[in-house]
């Protein structure tokens, strides 16, 4: 599929849903804005990272953050989040009503892999809807090869889901093993068997030159 070429831009937006306003080109910010509109159902889904520590900030509204398995709202008088690495933390609106929810985020190292992140993850589900309701299956697996490559690891089995060993895995603390050795299996599947058919994290289409820098063998989408 021919891909859109999207590395111009400095935001992307879902109607009703979400935009990423990424940092402006000619500064040294690594700072992504993310607005969440009213009656927004939008979901950072329930993930953490390997290689970096992720700080948030809530400019606007109230958000519902999950953080290492405790759950409460944030808003503009919180201060600075910090979720650290390996860290389980999903965020999104506290409810629908209200005004928009205007968070920044940035990480340390501040390597500009998070912006790289959002201009694939938005460019990707950009082409794969703008004929209509995309194939979910394709989007899903295309979104699980840009997960792998650029440190954004989500919960896809809760060891709480798995009947009768769940409570055992929790006595034994080992469930965040289990939601690692599942994800990473599965997205290690997905870009192996993606790589047959010329998948990869970052695309030449949606990632500017600037930051290809050490990259280059994750192109060639």
């Amino acid at each position: 599929m021919p891909r859109t070429n999207t590395t111009s831009r400095t935001s992307f937006t879902r109607p009703n849903s979400v935009t990423y306003d990424l940092p402006d080109p000619s500064s040294s910010s690594t700072v992504v804005t993310i607005t969440l509109p009213p009656g927004s159902a939008w979901t950072s889904g329930l993930h953490w990272h390997e290689k970096h520590t992720e700080f948030l900030q809530i400019l606007q509204g109230t958000a519902l953050i999950t953080l290492s398995n405790k759950t409460q709202t944030y808003d503009s008088t919180s201060g600075l989040i910090t979720v650290p690495r390996y860290a389980r933390h999903e965020w999104r609106r506290v409810s629908p009503d209200g005004p928009p929810l205007v968070v920044q985020e940035w990480t340390e190292p501040g390597d500009g892999e998070k912006e790289v992140f959002f201009r694939n993850l938005s460019s990707v589900i950009e082409d794969e809807t703008r004929s209509g309701p995309p194939r979910e299956w394709w989007l899903t697996w295309q979104l699980f090869v840009v997960f792998w490559g650029l440190d954004n690891w989500p919960v896809l089995m809760s060891a709480v889901d798995v009947p009768g060993f769940g409570r055992l895995l929790h006595a034994l603390g080992l469930t965040g093993w289990f939601e690692w050795i599942v994800t990473h299996v599965v997205l290690r599947v997905a870009v192996l068997v993606g790589g047959v058919v010329g998948l990869k994290s970052i695309c030449p289409e949606y990632t500017p030159r600037r930051l290809r820098g050490g990259k280059e063998e994750k192109l060639k989408c």
